[in-house]
């Protein structure tokens, strides 16, 4: 059976596609300095010059560096980079935009160029995308492009129930495939979810900013494999099931850990687990919930 009928006989209930990552490149105005970008960042993206963390290195030729807080970076300076600006938003930094058609209608604009874009499908049950599946199309040629397959390799688990992932092509050339399972990554070993990620950079090629508001279209025409995907955005049930599982994760660990203690602790205080509480609480997340707030934490309610 060709790569087509199978995929065709396993499509999922709900095809989505989603931005992961977003690297640009823009020239302020002449006479502008970091206010511009700025005001950019905050009107357009949602990210505020409160995150803001100056590191006093440089980044990849630019003189400066700025963190942005857990959400991506932003460099400036330096004779090499033409005027320009370049700011990185990570995977958190993407799920908290809800006007891509504002952030495309803003590029175009202002002339910006797209350096890196990541797009994923997640399949939440693993039906119709899985490493078998991945294994499958690259045995029958699904990843071929201009006639020619580009190398792939799979990074198994060999069952430890971490998660396997399958690669396709590399960063160097312009675009890697990662197909790898997000569940298991995420650290629940029964979990089925899978997602497959096409990253594409623009050495070779030139990314339009359509791709931010057509990302299905654009990840299904990536590979022949992918045809069966369309533009569809979920991205408030991609980020609810990462925290479900981040949380239900650290919630296992506090209780290998220090489960014991915590017992002990609250039979010395009679039961009082405010006053346990008040001895152990410290203000912020861990890193596996980074990028999550308050409020997504509030609303999460009881996690399976």
């Amino acid at each position: 059976m060709s790569h087509e009928s199978q995929t065709q006989a396993a499509q999922p209930s709900t095809r989505l596609a989603l931005i992961d990552w977003l690297s640009v490149s823009v020239v302020p105005p002449d006479g502008s300095g970091l206010d511009w970008i700025a005001d950019a960042l905050l009107s357009v993206f949602g990210i505020g010059r409160d995150c803001w963390q100056v590191t006093g290195r440089g980044w990849f030729g630019y003189r400066q560096r700025i963190n942005l807080g857990e959400l991506g970076l932003l460099a400036h300076g330096g004779e090499r980079q033409r005027g320009t600006v370049h700011f990185e938003l990570n995977a958190h930094a993407c799920a908290r935009i809800t006007d891509w058609q504002a952030v495309r209608g803003w590029g175009e604009a202002k002339g910006a160029r797209i350096s890196r874009v990541d797009l994923a499908h997640d399949d939440f049950d693993g039906t119709a995308v899985n490493i078998q599946q991945m294994l499958t199309w690259n045995r029958d040629g699904g990843f071929a492009s201009g006639g020619r397959l580009p190398k792939a390799r799979l990074v198994d688990d060999l069952e430890s129930g971490e998660g396997k992932t399958f690669y396709v092509g590399k960063r160097q050339h312009g675009k890697l495939l990662r197909g790898y399972e997000k569940g298991k990554q995420l650290g629940k070993p029964d979990d089925r979810w899978f997602r497959v990620e096409v990253e594409l950079h623009n050495k070779g090629r030139v990314i339009p900013w359509e791709i931010l508001t057509e990302p299905g279209r654009y990840l299904a025409g990536a590979y022949p494999c992918l045809g069966f995907l369309h533009a569809e955005q979920c991205r408030i049930a991609t980020q609810r099931r990462a925290l479900e599982l981040s949380y239900g994760r650290m919630e296992r660990w506090v209780s290998d850990a220090a489960g014991k203690a915590l017992n002990a602790m609250m039979t010395a205080h009679h039961g009082d687990a405010l006053s346990v509480m008040a001895r152990l609480v410290k203000e912020g997340f861990p890193k596996r919930l980074i990028g999550f707030s308050a409020d997504d934490l509030n609303q999460l309610g009881e996690v399976p």
